[in-house]
């Protein structure tokens, strides 16, 4: 049922990135043409993209930060809302557990598990070096590295105990916030999916690779609460500092190739 549904995520958010992808690349042409037309400064047209890039992906960054921030200090605080939510959400998932939800959910914890994705991410930076795409293999060192040495870093900080070993379906040592799981594969995935939408050439791939992109990182961070081995805030929180991660350092790449592109006179490639 779980694999039924998991088809079913990915389908509706592929209609859906579909749907906004092509609407948003419109809406940068408009802004473009109006910011010309209204400033009567036709030389500035090839810079409002910057411009939005650095507007949109710094609010999302504080978006994510602001998350993140929030959900840190009632941990450390012990709020008790936040500690109801999570024993909560634990306990119904225990409850609900079967074994084919449990294949299901070990399969997912399994690729987002450290090993599996450095082993994605190392097999494609390893494509990316034979390609010669250098810039991009960088991109994407930079990105899983850095991530993973911010998610030690962090659960060395917050040093937060994991639920009940007893009620866990497979083992784990460590801290528990924010989940390893859950950031480790938002960093690298969403890393994937904008290389891979830079790649497409169809707005139908593009939707794809976001929408399975997201439809996993959703499953391992579930994944992660159904076999009892983290809170639900844990993931949340991986999630959220995982998605600042990876908005920094794509807003980062991105800008710097724009501004590499307007300087050589290629507004786009």
């Amino acid at each position: 049922m779980l694999y039924l549904a998991f088809i079913a995520l990915f389908l509706v958010l592929w209609g859906c990135f579909y749907a906004v992808l092509p609407a948003l690349r419109r809406g940068e042409a408009l802004a473009a043409w109006l910011f010309a037309r209204l400033t009567y400064a036709s030389r500035l047209k090839p810079y409002v993209p910057l411009v939005l890039i650095l507007v949109i992906g710094g609010l999302a960054i504080a978006w994510a930060g602001d998350q993140f921030v929030d959900l840190a200090e009632l941990v450390r605080a012990k709020n008790p809302k936040l500690q109801d939510v999570d024993v909560l959400a634990h306990a119904w998932a225990i409850s609900k557990r079967t074994a084919s939800d449990t294949s299901f959910f070990v399969l997912m914890s399994n690729i987002g598990s450290p090993v599996g994705m450095t082993a994605i991410a190392a097999i494609v930076a390893l494509v990316l070096a034979i390609t010669k795409r250098f810039r991009w293999m960088f991109y994407l060192i930079i990105t899983a590295g850095g991530g993973a040495l911010i998610n030690m870093e962090l659960k060395r900080y917050f040093a937060r105990a994991r639920p009940d070993i007893a009620e866990m379906l497979l083992r784990a040592s460590g801290y528990s916030f924010p989940s390893g799981h859950a950031m480790g594969s938002t960093v690298v995935l969403c890393a994937l999916s904008y290389l891979a939408a830079r790649t497409a050439t169809r707005w139908r791939w593009k939707a794809a690779c976001l929408a399975l992109a997201w439809t996993l990182i959703l499953s391992i961070a579930l994944s992660r609460v159904y076999l009892g081995v983290h809170w639900i805030s844990d993931v949340a929180a991986g999630i959220c500092i995982g998605g600042l991660w990876v908005a920094l350092t794509t807003v980062s790449y991105e800008t710097a190739r724009r501004i590499r592109l307007l300087r050589t006179g290629r507004v786009s490639g």
